[in-house]
């Protein structure tokens, strides 16, 4: 078995959200009479630290046994998640809120019996956005699935601005988080929390969890002294699956290479608090003339396999995309031995159906509730180069992927690296380009109903996520 074990302590400080929380946007309901109870009134308001889009209001103690408040620009037509009270001070978040506007905002106490008190009325005003905020432009609006797209910033620019970013379908910036480095992959994980990689300058590159008002919980980073890969983090109650990064010294004169070539390893890690880490390690798995073909291996550094993406499949088993073999790889998520490879030079399956037979320098993997997968085939080594995002229909059995469904955008578009593909409730897909800057939603037909465009062409998203709320 090719897998390390490592033993280490759980991480303090996990974050337990123990409220439920409802759609923020609900219309509230006409309030039942109540003069038995005493009322809950706000104690305070405080503007957010990280952005000027939220607030964050704290309740007074009542013998209510639940509490939200109401809010609004004009009318109180907007209302927070209700949460449970205590006996002592309740702090809740105002989210999505617009710039530079006075709102007005009350408690409203919830009883056992299901009667509802309001609270006396306050108000504050929010501040200006930020002037160095990524500038983007929406192209196309044309009924794309509700809710808010979510997209970290890659600059190349001198002035650099990193920020994480939510915009809601007009294009209204509706959260944001500044940092100290490009942000690689910012996504919302299953218990609600944010994570992004953050490549600072100041601090070792590492992945941060945040809440909802981007205040830092923890910190992810790979185990055993190695880099921490910035593709990927995937987070599961207690357990968590990222990169790491391993350079080892190697004689590659006989391939024609340097007798002294650094090449770069990828770790897969899998860490669950109180158990062993489980380390997978390509150098025991993969050949460096496995890499495609654009691939130099004759350079001092040489990056034969590049890990991006990792997805845990449904049998418990992983998907793992790596770019500079062509290839997906499932492997057994417990012993570690290789279960088949998908594209590359070592590819196992017969194309179906697929006028480009397969796909090149992909990013992103994941498995869709039909038991497809979907990915970015940024298509590097196509000719001539284009992207798509691509849906195969996998028999493990047979070995075959049949192209069921891709979009090739007209114009041709080409993003030459970074990129995603998510597959949306409605059947549409999110399609992040990566270095050509625009996120596009389209449905199954190829119609597109919503484009982002960045305006500045030195910012690039690694990846896009559309989400339907902020709460």
């Amino acid at each position: 078995m090719r897998i390390q074990s490592i033993s280490v302590c759980p991480a303090a400080g996990v974050f337990i959200c123990a409220l439920i929380f409802v759609s923020c946007s609900e219309k509230l309901s006409a309030p039942l009479e109540t003069t038995s109870f005493s009322r809950v009134d706000i104690a305070s308001i405080r503007m957010n630290e990280h952005n000027v889009l939220s607030a964050i209001v704290t309740l007074l103690p009542s013998s209510a046994s639940q509490a939200y408040v109401e809010y609004g620009d004009s009318l109180l037509d907007q209302r927070t998640s209700v949460y449970q009270l205590f006996g002592s001070p309740v702090e809740i978040p105002l989210l999505g809120l617009k710039p530079q506007t006075t709102y007005r905002c009350r408690a409203v106490a919830v009883y056992a019996d299901g009667s509802v008190s309001p609270g006396r009325t306050k108000t504050f005003t929010t501040g200006s956005l930020p002037s160095d905020l990524p500038r983007f432009s929406i192209t196309v609006h044309g009924s794309p699935l509700p809710g808010f797209v979510m997209f970290g910033t890659i600059s190349t620019a001198e002035t650099r601005k990193y920020y994480a970013m939510i915009v809601d379908d007009a294009g209204r910036v509706v959260w944001y988080r500044k940092f100290n480095g490009s942000i690689v992959d910012f996504q919302k994980q299953p218990g609600g929390t944010y994570t992004a990689f953050i490549s600072s300058t100041v601090e070792l590159p590492r992945f941060f969890e945040f809440d909802r008002l981007g205040t830092v919980l923890r910190d992810y980073y790979a185990s055993g002294g190695v880099e921490t890969g910035p593709h990927e983090l995937r987070v599961i109650r207690t357990e968590h699956y990222l990169f790491g990064i391993e350079h080892r010294v190697m004689d590659l004169r006989s391939i024609g290479g340097r007798s002294n070539a650094i090449v770069r390893g990828i770790v897969v890690e899998h860490m669950n608090a109180g158990m062993p880490v489980l380390r997978w390690n390509s150098f025991d798995h993969f050949l460096v003339v496995d890499a495609a073909p654009d691939i130099d291996l004759t350079g001092q550094n040489v990056n034969p396999w590049h890990g991006n993406a990792i997805e845990i499949d449904r049998d418990g088993h992983l998907l793992v995309s790596f770019r500079n073999l062509d290839e997906i790889t499932k492997i057994n998520g417990q012993a570690g031995e290789i279960i088949w490879r998908l594209g590359g030079r070592n590819n196992q399956f017969t194309f179906i159906n697929d006028p480009l037979n397969g796909f090149s320098h992909q990013h992103g993997i994941r498995r869709l509730p039909n038991g497809n997968i979907i990915l970015f085939d940024n298509g590097n080594l196509h000719t001539p180069p284009l992207s798509r995002p691509v849906e195969y229909r996998l028999d493990e059995e047979a070995k075959t992927a049949e192209l069921v469904w891709e979009y090739r955008h007209n114009p041709p578009l080409h993003g030459f690296a970074l990129g995603f593909a998510q597959r949306l409730d409605n059947g549409n897909t999110l399609i992040t380009y990566g270095t050509e800057p625009r996120i596009i939603e389209v449905d199954p037909t190829g119609e597109k109903r919503w484009e982002l465009v960045l305006d500045d062409p030195s910012h690039f998203a690694y990846r896009a996520f559309r989400i339907d709320s902020l709460y």
